[in-house]
């Protein structure tokens, strides 16, 4: 059962244009942290499923990285987004649902010490946009 659980969540993943990030085709998996969790654990949050990425990376890499971003916002039917110049810095998105889950993708960059921290979070569940505002605060 949990093999077909990660495998359906896998493969919400793969309909995304971010997917190659969670999945160390963009920054080597060495470089990054990645936090995955699902079931009960997640039942407060209202959500079923959470993977997160976060890693550090050049100027450059973190353009491709919100370009990729870019795209699920551009083709989903919610999104929230803020840049900062050119930069993407703040995504709040829900692609189409798939099935009856509610899908959703967040992203933030933040400029430290010459390097860009970026996190992207892939989630599904029952939560609205308005639940994960009050869980995610910007930073």
């Amino acid at each position: 059962m949990a093999f077909l659980l990660f495998a359906v969540a896998t493969w919400a993943q793969r309909g995304l244009n971010c997917y190659p990030v969670f999945v160390g085709k963009v920054v080597p998996g060495k470089q990054m942290v990645v936090t995955e969790v699902r079931g009960s654990s997640m039942a407060a949050y209202k959500l079923d499923y959470y993977r997160g990425v976060s890693f550090h990376v050049e100027k450059e890499l973190a353009f491709r990285v919100a370009a990729l971003v870019e795209q699920d916002a551009d083709a989903a039917p919610v999104k929230e987004t803020e840049k900062v110049g050119d930069l993407l810095t703040y995504a709040l998105v829900q692609p189409a649902p798939s099935g009856i889950t509610n899908r959703y993708l967040c992203y933030q960059a933040r400029e430290a010490d010459g390097e860009w921290k970026l996190t992207l979070l892939y989630l599904e569940g029952p939560a609205t946009l308005e639940d994960l505002r009050k869980m995610f605060e910007k930073q």
